[in-house]
């Protein structure tokens, strides 16, 4: 396997995660078709939402190219030291 994800259904919503390529096969559209193939399959489950989180904005420019669009922001905490 070159590339893998997944998505984690909810009650309808369902995001799309751990989507990765190993470096050897990368700029081949692997990671594209699998994120492609993961939010079908969750449309196909009755998810009317499927969402994911680009690390940044590179990653989020391939997925806005599947039809992703950015409506939000992520707050991470961490611990504090």
């Amino acid at each position: 396997m070159l590339s893998a994800g997944q998505h984690q259904p909810l009650a309808g919503v369902s995001e799309i995660v751990g989507v990765g390529t190993l470096p050897a096969a990368r700029r081949r559209g692997l990671a594209c078709a699998v994120t492609a193939a993961l939010g079908a399959d969750a449309r196909s489950r009755g998810a009317a939402t499927v969402f994911l989180s680009a690390g940044d904005d590179d990653v989020a420019r391939v997925y806005a190219r599947l039809g992703f669009r950015r409506v939000g922001t992520a707050l991470i905490a961490e611990p504090s030291e």
